[in-house]
Protein backbone atom coordinates (compact mmCIF):
# COMPACT_ATOMS: atom_id res chain seq x y z
CA UNK A 1 0.00 0.00 0.00
CA UNK A 2 1.75 3.61 -0.89
CA UNK A 3 0.62 6.58 1.44
CA UNK A 4 0.45 9.59 -0.71
CA UNK A 5 0.03 12.90 0.88
CA UNK A 6 -1.10 16.41 -1.13
CA UNK A 7 -0.84 19.78 0.24
CA UNK A 8 -1.63 23.39 -1.56
CA UNK A 9 -0.01 26.19 -0.90
CA UNK A 10 -1.35 29.36 -2.41
CA UNK A 11 1.03 32.87 -2.89
CA UNK A 12 -0.82 35.48 -0.70
CA UNK A 13 -0.37 38.08 1.49
CA UNK A 14 0.87 36.07 4.46
CA UNK A 15 3.50 34.07 2.30
CA UNK A 16 5.15 36.62 0.40
CA UNK A 17 7.00 40.08 1.00
CA UNK A 18 8.94 42.07 -0.99
CA UNK A 19 12.48 42.73 0.12
CA UNK A 20 11.95 46.43 -0.03
CA UNK A 21 10.15 45.76 3.11
CA UNK A 22 6.79 46.63 1.71
CA UNK A 23 3.74 44.79 2.06
CA UNK A 24 1.94 45.88 -1.22
CA UNK A 25 0.85 43.58 -3.65
CA UNK A 26 -0.54 45.80 -6.23
CA UNK A 27 1.70 46.16 -9.06
CA UNK A 28 4.71 44.13 -7.20
CA UNK A 29 6.42 42.46 -10.00
CA UNK A 30 7.41 39.01 -7.57
CA UNK A 31 10.52 37.77 -8.75
CA UNK A 32 11.79 40.54 -9.78
CA UNK A 33 10.57 39.57 -13.14
CA UNK A 34 12.78 36.23 -13.22
CA UNK A 35 12.01 32.69 -13.17
CA UNK A 36 10.55 31.42 -9.41
CA UNK A 37 9.37 28.40 -7.57
CA UNK A 38 8.91 26.84 -4.36
CA UNK A 39 11.08 24.68 -2.76
CA UNK A 40 9.98 22.03 0.58
CA UNK A 41 12.33 20.56 2.70
CA UNK A 42 12.34 18.58 6.59
CA UNK A 43 13.19 20.97 8.73
CA UNK A 44 15.70 19.10 10.54
CA UNK A 45 17.65 15.47 9.27
CA UNK A 46 15.00 13.41 10.95
CA UNK A 47 12.30 15.04 9.49
CA UNK A 48 14.04 14.86 6.17
CA UNK A 49 14.63 11.47 6.02
CA UNK A 50 11.16 10.48 7.45
CA UNK A 51 9.65 12.99 4.61
CA UNK A 52 10.31 10.47 1.64
CA UNK A 53 9.84 11.79 -2.19
CA UNK A 54 7.50 13.87 -3.06
CA UNK A 55 5.84 15.52 -6.22
CA UNK A 56 5.03 19.42 -7.08
CA UNK A 57 2.55 20.69 -9.48
CA UNK A 58 3.44 22.36 -11.65
CA UNK A 59 6.98 20.67 -12.26
CA UNK A 60 9.39 21.97 -9.85
CA UNK A 61 7.43 24.06 -7.99
CA UNK A 62 7.94 26.53 -10.66
CA UNK A 63 5.54 30.00 -10.57
CA UNK A 64 4.64 31.48 -13.77
CA UNK A 65 4.91 35.23 -14.33
CA UNK A 66 1.62 35.92 -15.76
CA UNK A 67 0.32 36.13 -12.63
CA UNK A 68 1.90 39.18 -12.29
CA UNK A 69 1.86 42.41 -11.52
CA UNK A 70 -1.25 41.92 -10.21
CA UNK A 71 -3.14 45.51 -10.25
CA UNK A 72 -6.22 45.06 -7.70
CA UNK A 73 -9.82 43.77 -7.88
CA UNK A 74 -11.08 45.99 -10.20
CA UNK A 75 -8.49 45.49 -13.19
CA UNK A 76 -8.38 41.76 -12.65
CA UNK A 77 -11.85 41.02 -12.05
CA UNK A 78 -11.45 37.34 -12.10
CA UNK A 79 -7.72 36.96 -11.07
CA UNK A 80 -6.64 33.65 -9.25
CA UNK A 81 -4.01 33.25 -7.20
CA UNK A 82 -0.84 31.37 -8.48
CA UNK A 83 -0.31 28.08 -6.42
CA UNK A 84 1.61 25.35 -6.28
CA UNK A 85 0.88 21.72 -4.79
CA UNK A 86 2.64 19.13 -3.18
CA UNK A 87 2.29 15.40 -2.92
CA UNK A 88 4.27 13.51 0.04
CA UNK A 89 4.75 9.72 -2.01
CA UNK A 90 6.02 7.77 1.49
CA UNK A 91 6.13 9.46 4.27
CA UNK A 92 6.66 7.34 7.02
CA UNK A 93 3.59 6.81 8.93
CA UNK A 94 2.92 7.44 12.79
CA UNK A 95 6.14 9.83 12.45
CA UNK A 96 5.22 13.98 13.07
CA UNK A 97 7.30 15.25 10.23
CA UNK A 98 8.22 18.73 10.06
CA UNK A 99 8.03 20.31 7.27
CA UNK A 100 9.38 23.83 5.67
CA UNK A 101 8.15 25.63 1.89
CA UNK A 102 10.10 28.59 0.97
CA UNK A 103 9.68 30.74 -2.53
CA UNK A 104 13.10 31.30 -4.26
CA UNK A 105 12.89 34.83 -5.72
CA UNK A 106 14.68 37.76 -6.55
CA UNK A 107 13.24 40.08 -4.52
CA UNK A 108 11.21 38.27 -1.70
CA UNK A 109 13.52 37.48 1.40
CA UNK A 110 12.70 34.17 3.56
CA UNK A 111 15.84 34.71 6.04
CA UNK A 112 14.79 37.14 8.26
CA UNK A 113 14.65 35.77 11.63
CA UNK A 114 12.31 38.48 12.39
CA UNK A 115 10.27 37.85 10.77
CA UNK A 116 9.83 33.53 10.37
CA UNK A 117 7.16 33.74 8.20
CA UNK A 118 7.98 36.03 4.94
CA UNK A 119 8.07 34.01 1.99
CA UNK A 120 7.71 30.59 3.75
CA UNK A 121 5.34 28.56 5.30
CA UNK A 122 5.91 25.71 8.16
CA UNK A 123 3.72 22.89 9.02
CA UNK A 124 3.73 19.55 11.37
CA UNK A 125 2.89 16.04 8.63
CA UNK A 126 1.52 13.21 10.23
CA UNK A 127 0.36 10.36 8.60
CA UNK A 128 -1.46 7.57 10.48
CA UNK A 129 -1.66 3.85 9.75
CA UNK A 130 -2.96 1.44 11.89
Amino acid sequence: MSLSTSVTLKAGTSMFRSSTSSWSVINFYAGANQSMNVTCVGKRDEDAENLGSFVMFPANGNIDLMYFPYYGKKFHVNYTQPLVAVKFLNVTPNVEVNVECRINAANIATDDERDKFAGRVAFKLRINKT
